[in-house]
């Protein structure tokens, strides 16, 4: 029996970890368009501009013109073909399905229910077997995944768990997550606040100047700061930042109660366990209510 253990829980860690590859390879590729997109809009708006500027009737004015037109036409189409709501759905879905099985796993590993009986192994296979039919009109994206033997976690007991599980996803994932959210939520706010004062400026010059090359540039800067945001909003850097942080504070509370706590069976050990992976499972969930809930902007 413990060999149809080890045998199911090593199946089920690769699994996950070809789920894994698949999401981070989808996330790759959004941050990559979501990015073009930015700087086509960016770039088309500064080039049309600056044709202007320089003047249609010579050739770098009609090739500035060209070039900023093109990359205009281009935003509409990445937004529609990669980043639609499909690829956000398919690459929300794979991390699900990644998230999921690595959270039976430690289940697993530490005994907590369902599988706490002598056939726990058959329960996590199938709960493996269940996910995996439901999302099987994704399974192309797992294909050209590499196998490494990556082993599975080193976790036999409590102290385990909150060596290799717990106090990593606090402090490895979810407190460095949202410093790295909010570190990339305030570049964008200050760019969108510089970009906003600027067109401000810029209008405020044209109106008392007459200045005919400020007031061409109020339109360019007006589309640039609404290009960013709608990068940030398409992002969700606030709700990632706040969604960290109540996640990390929610998994410090129970590693603190558990820590103070006197009951040390192995009721007690499967109930913290399984408290831990809810938790996590919650803010998953809501990762994915929140990417699912609104369309690409438009």
């Amino acid at each position: 029996m413990e060999q149809v253990d080890r045998s199911a829980v090593s199946a089920v860690w690769r699994e996950h970890r070809r789920w894994s590859w698949a999401a981070g390879t989808a996330k790759r590729s959004i941050a990559f368009w979501r990015t073009a997109a930015l700087a086509a809009a960016v770039g088309g708006a500064v080039l049309t501009t600056a044709a202007v500027q320089v003047g249609l009737d010579g050739a770098p004015g009609r090739a500035l013109a060209t070039t900023g037109a093109v990359a205009l036409a281009l935003v509409p189409v990445v937004r529609a073909s990669r980043l639609g709501r499909d690829r956000i759905e398919a690459w929300t879905r794979v991390r699900s399905v990644s998230e999921a099985l690595k959270a039976q796993v430690y289940l697993f590993l530490t005994g907590a229910q369902p599988y706490a009986g002598p056939d726990r192994g058959a329960r996590l296979w199938a709960f493996a077997t269940a996910v995996a039919d439901d999302v099987a009109d994704l399974a192309g994206m797992t294909l050209g995944a590499p196998d490494p033997d990556t082993p599975v976690p080193a976790v036999a007991d409590v102290d385990d768990y909150l060596a290799h599980r717990l106090r990593p996803q606090i402090d490895g994932y979810y407190r460095a997550g949202a410093a790295r959210q909010q570190r990339r939520l305030t570049r964008f706010r200050a760019a969108e606040f510089g970009i906003a004062a600027a067109g401000a400026v810029l209008g405020a010059v044209a109106a008392t100047t007459g200045a005919a090359g400020a007031g061409v540039w109020v339109s360019a800067v007006t589309v640039v700061g609404a290009s960013i945001t709608a990068h940030i909003s398409a992002a969700r850097y606030e709700h990632l930042v706040v969604s960290y942080l109540a996640t990390a504070r929610r998994l410090r509370a129970l590693l603190a109660e558990w820590e103070t706590a006197a009951d040390r069976s192995p009721a007690a050990v499967a109930a913290f366990v399984r408290a831990c992976e809810e938790a996590i499972t919650q803010e998953n969930e809501s990762w994915l209510a929140a990417w699912t809930h609104d369309r690409e902007p438009s």
